[in-house]
């Protein structure tokens, strides 16, 4: 499955959401999976969004906060839009939702979670 490292950041709240949820144990042990690679690409997303900031900060390096002066915030905007829109491959098969149960889930939730799901 194809996502956009986007897709994969506003996967992560409601991803947690869902796997807070009593599943059956073949769909719990595939969303362990997808979550795990999505944790992976997610680590190397924010060492990149880090240097990102690095790039254009303002202020002390040295550990303390630093933060992305005015004047250059739209130039790190373009950047890390265009990292956001970078697709990557996650072994993955979407899950059919009548493999879910009864769950109930938020639709809020769901909508960042769509490409994860199909109906039959």
């Amino acid at each position: 499955m194809k996502l956009t490292l986007g897709e994969i950041y506003g996967l992560t709240r409601s991803m947690q959401k869902l796997t807070d949820k009593e599943l059956p144990i073949k769909i719990s042990f595939r969303l362990y999976r997808f979550v795990k690679d999505c944790s992976i690409e997610m680590e190397i997303l924010e060492k990149a969004r880090v240097k990102l900031v690095e790039k254009y900060a303002i202020g002390p390096k040295d550990g303390d906060e630093i933060k992305v002066s005015d004047e250059n915030k739209n130039k790190f905007q373009d950047e890390f839009s265009t990292l956001l829109s970078e697709e990557v491959e996650i072994d993955f098969e979407p899950i059919s939702v009548n493999d879910l149960g009864d769950i109930f889930i938020a639709t809020n939730d769901l909508i960042p979670m769509q490409k994860i799901f199909k109906e039959n």
